[in-house]
C-alpha cells in the first residue's frame, strides 16, 4: 500500500532536515529520506577533542534564532558551540584590514560542527509528528505524473507516527525536493544541468589553539595562495579552513607537524602566541557550481543540490536554509494539489533565490580572484578598499545584514 504525503524530502542533511522541520511546522506531512543511519552526536564527541568532526560551519544570527524557534538548539551540546561577536580580516600582501563587531551583546554568528547540527535537527524531526523520517534508506527513480510523483523507498529503518519497519515501500506526495547535496541523485534524474568551476583548490581543516587569540573573534587572513579562517569554537580552540592550490595541499597534509605549524604561523602573519595543532588534518576540493534551474514539474531543488560556493564568506549553508525559507513561504497558502498554482509558486522561488545565488556567487568567485591577484595595482586597491570600508560603518552593518540573510 502507498504511503502517501504532503512533501518528500530526498535528504536529512542540515537543509533537508531544516526544510522538513519548517514544513512541519506549517502543518505539512513530510516524509524525510536519508541513505545513511541517523547521525549521532554524544556529549562524549564534544568534551573530547578526537571525536570531533573537522567539517564545521558558520551559522548566521537569523539562523541560530531560527533554529531556537524549531527546537533544534535545545538538543545542542553547547561547549562545543562558538558563538562570536567580532571579526577581524586582514590581507598580508598589503595593508588592507577590515574589522566587524556586534553593536550590542548579541552574536554575529556561531561556528557549529556539521556533524552537530544534523545530529539535533533530526532528533527534533524524529520527534514531530508531522515527520515520518526513513533512516538507511534509498530513494528509487521517480514519476512525476504531473498529479503526484511517486517512488519506492528500500528502507531500512523509519522513524515517525507511523512507527518502525524495514523493506521495500511505495511513497507518494504532491512535491518532491531534492536536498541530497552536489551530487543530487534528484537533480541527476530531472536531467537539470549544473554550471560548475573548480577553484583548483583544496580547503584544509584541522583544530588548534591559539595563546593569545581575540576573544569571541572570528579571524581571516587572506594570502596570495587563498584565505586561511581561523574559527572560534570555545575555550581557546579554532576551527582551521586554510585554502590552497591544488599542487599545494599534499604538501601541507603531509607536513610534519612543527614545518606545518611555522607554515600556517606565517601565512596568519600576526602574532597570536603559542599556536598548537589539536587534531589531524583533512582537505576537500572547492568548487563552485548551481542548478541551471531549481525545479521542474512538481520536483524542486535546495542547498547543495541547487548551488555550492566558495567557503571564504563561510555562506554556502546559510544560503541553502534561506532556500528552505524562501520555499515554504512561497507554498504558503498553495494548495498542492493544484498544478497550476504550484508550478506559479515553485516559479517564484525559482526567481528568487536563483537572483540571489548567483549573486552571492559570482560575488565570492570575484573576490577570490581580487584576493589571489598578483598585480600590483590591484594590491594596493585592496587597500584602499578594505580600510576605507572600515571607516564607513553603514557599509559594514549592510554587509553584516547581508552575511546573516
Amino acid at each position: 500500500m502507498t504511503q502517501h504525503y504532503d512533501i518528500i524530502i530526498n535528504g536529512a542533511g542540515m537543509v533537508g532536515t531544516v526544510t522538513a522541520l519548517l514544513l512541519a511546522e506549517q502543518g505539512y506531512t513530510v516524509a524525510l529520506v536519508e541513505a545513511r543511519e541517523q547521525s549521532l552526536y554524544s556529549r562524549m564527541d564534544s568534551d573530547h577533542l578526537a571525536a570531533r568532526h573537522l567539517r564545521v560551519a558558520a551559522i548566521s544570527k537569523h539562523n541560530l534564532d531560527l533554529f531556537e524557534r524549531l527546537g533544534i538548539s535545545q538538543h545542542w551540546h553547547h561547549n562545543s558551540v562558538g558563538y562570536y561577536q567580532h571579526m577581524q580580516v586582514w590581507d598580508n600582501h598589503s595593508t588592507g584590514e577590515i574589522e566587524f563587531n556586534s553593536d550590542s551583546q548579541q552574536v554575529l554568528g556561531a561556528i557549529i560542527e556539521n556533524q552537530q547540527t544534523i545530529a539535533a535537527a533530526q532528533r527534533q524531526a524524529n520527534e514531530h509528528s508531522n515527520i515520518d523520517v526513513y533512516y538507511k534508506s534509498s530513494m528509487t527513480e521517480f514519476d512525476d505524473t504531473g498529479r503526484k510523483v511517486c517512488l519506492n523507498l528500500e528502507v531500512q529503518t523509519a522513524v515517525g507516527h507511523t512507527g518502525e519497519g524495514a523493506g521495500s515501500l511505495p511513497l507518494s506526495g504532491y512535491l518532491l525536493l531534492g536536498a541530497d547535496g552536489a551530487r543530487s541523485q534528484v537533480r541527476t534524474q530531472l536531467g537539470i544541468e549544473s554550471v560548475q568551476k573548480s577553484y583548483q583548490q583544496h580547503g584544509l581543516v584541522a583544530y588548534l589553539t591559539l595563546e593569545k587569540a581575540p576573544n569571541n573573534t572570528a579571524l581571516q587572513a587572506f594570502n596570495q595562495g587563498g584565505p586561511v579562517g581561523l574559527l572560534p569554537m570555545n575555550d581557546g580552540l579554532f576551527s582551521m579552513v586554510w585554502s590552497l592550490p591544488d599542487d599545494q595541499v599534499e604538501h601541507w597534509l603531509k607536513a610534519d607537524e612543527s614545518y606545518f605549524v611555522n607554515g600556517l604561523k606565517a601565512h596568519i602573519n600576526r602574532d597570536f602566541g603559542h599556536l598548537e595543532l589539536c587534531s589531524e588534518r583533512a582537505a576537500f576540493p572547492l568548487n563552485k557550481a548551481y542548478a541551471k534551474a531549481f525545479y521542474r514539474g512538481r520536483v524542486a531543488l535546495l542547498g547543495d543540490a541547487a548551488h555550492t560556493i566558495h567557503p571564504l564568506a563561510g555562506q554556502g549553508v546559510n544560503l541553502g536554509f534561506a532556500d528552505a525559507e524562501c520555499l515554504v513561504e512561497k507554498l504558503n497558502q498553495v494548495a498542492l494539489k493544484d498544478s497550476a498554482a504550484l508550478a506559479h509558486a515553485l516559479k517564484k522561488y525559482q526567481r528568487v533565490r536563483l537572483a540571489e545565488v548567483h549573486k552571492t556567487s559570482e560575488t565570492m568567485h570575484a573576490l577570490h580572484h581580487l584576493f589571489t591577484s598578483h598585480n600590483a595595482a590591484i594590491k594596493g586597491l585592496r587597500a584602499f578598499g578594505m580600510n576605507r570600508l572600515n571607516q564607513i560603518k553603514p557599509i559594514k552593518q549592510w554587509l553584516l545584514s547581508q552575511a546573516g540573510s
